[in-house]
């Protein structure tokens, strides 16, 4: 735990516009690497990993007879409203992160029915289908939160997609391949409007670089290009992915950058152990995972909204994934509902480094501490 003299160091050492979390930068590097990934013999690049679903979704309903999609009951909403725009039936089976596999016990699955699992936050390792699905049902995988993990390249789904602007400087970008090298949907061109988007994004990743280089910049001005851009990812007509976006990917240290997540995340689950009223989130294979984010689970929402106000004020930016009291969909468990109300997703990618963990590892012990006192 960080005590009070080394966070005043840790503090004096931030830069002046220095924050963490939020959108990724443009991030300058000189070490480009083409890293092998699961679906380099068989991939279709998309615009977001919204798309990519979308796609699949009516190739499934047109090609292959899909009438429902069974999904986790610990999912985000967004995307969530995504498959239902597709007209495909949504029903929820219960799982999330905090569980040890998924629970089918419950579910009544009949023909027509296709199923997605996720590796939540990075944490998990490949259950083979064999011992949890008895039918003969195709399955997706959602890999958003480690696109080169064991089990992506290992997996043993129908399909898998994954959203690679969540874990990479891209200004968009999905893809879906198969690992069993079945069909996929024809290949589709960029939208003008998906065009538009990613430029827009881009050069909002551009401006922040240069904002938290100290230029004289108002950071209204990216924040509204990226709110701007994020709007037009969210229209549903289905796009390709930018050929500067498909370009950028393959000159990416992906190895180096999995190394760095791997290595701050193990920073902030140390410093942040042991604490009373709150659980850090373990993966179940620590010598292999890369986990996504940090995530940390408070005792009670009130802490929890409580530290996270605290960070926001001392620029420290995470994320709720996903929020789960106001559902689109019925039947998601109280216990993952509850969860989605304690919980925060702190980031720990490449952007970071040592000093940076430590120092908001300080700082949610700290508003942490204060809250019982507050109270």
């Amino acid at each position: 735990m960080i005590k009070a003299e080394r966070m005043l160091k840790f503090s004096m050492l931030r830069p002046n516009r220095w924050e963490h979390g939020s959108a990724f930068h443009w991030l300058f590097y000189s070490n480009f690497v083409s890293t092998p990934a699961p679906w380099n013999k068989n991939g279709n690049f998309y615009a977001s990993g919204r798309d990519a679903f979308r796609a699949l979704i009516l190739y499934g309903q047109a090609s292959r007879g899909w009438k429902r999609l069974w999904i986790p009951s610990y999912y985000c909403q967004e995307v969530t409203k995504s498959f239902l725009s597709t007209g495909i039936d949504v029903a929820v089976y219960i799982d999330g992160p905090e569980d040890n596999l998924p629970d089918f016990n419950q579910c009544k699955f009949k023909l027509g029915d296709v199923i997605l699992r996720v590796n939540f936050f990075g944490l998990r390792v490949l259950h083979p289908l064999n011992k949890i699905i008895k039918k003969d049902i195709e399955v997706v995988d959602d890999h958003t939160h480690d696109p080169w993990s064991s089990w992506a390249w290992s997996s043993d789904a129908d399909w898998c997609i994954a959203s690679l602007r969540k874990v990479l400087p891209v200004p968009d970008g999905g893809v879906l391949w198969s690992p069993k090298n079945l069909p996929l949907p024809p290949a589709v061109s960029v939208t003008n409007v998906r065009r538009v988007a990613s430029l827009e994004n881009f050069v909002a990743m551009v401006l922040k670089g240069l904002y938290l280089a100290n230029y004289p910049l108002d950071k209204d001005i990216f924040r509204n290009l990226s709110i701007s851009a994020e709007k037009c990812f969210a229209i549903k007509d289905i796009s390709g992915m930018t050929e500067w976006s498909k370009s950028l990917l393959t000159s990416f240290p992906i190895d180096e950058w999995r190394e760095l997540r791997r290595r701050n995340y193990k920073i902030l689950s140390v410093e942040l152990a042991n604490i009373p009223w709150l659980t850090v989130l373990k993966p179940e294979d620590d010598s292999s995972a890369c986990p996504f984010s940090c995530i940390i689970v408070f005792d009670t929402p009130e802490r929890r909204n409580y530290v996270l106000q605290k960070l926001i004020a001392s620029h420290v930016y995470p994320a709720i994934l996903w929020p789960l009291d106001v559902a689109i969909i019925d039947n998601i468990p109280q216990k993952h509902v509850s969860l989605s109300l304690r919980m925060l997703s702190i980031h720990c990618d490449m952007r970071y480094n040592k000093d940076d963990m430590k120092y908001v590892s300080s700082l949610i012990y700290e508003f942490g501490e204060k809250y019982i006192r507050k109270v």
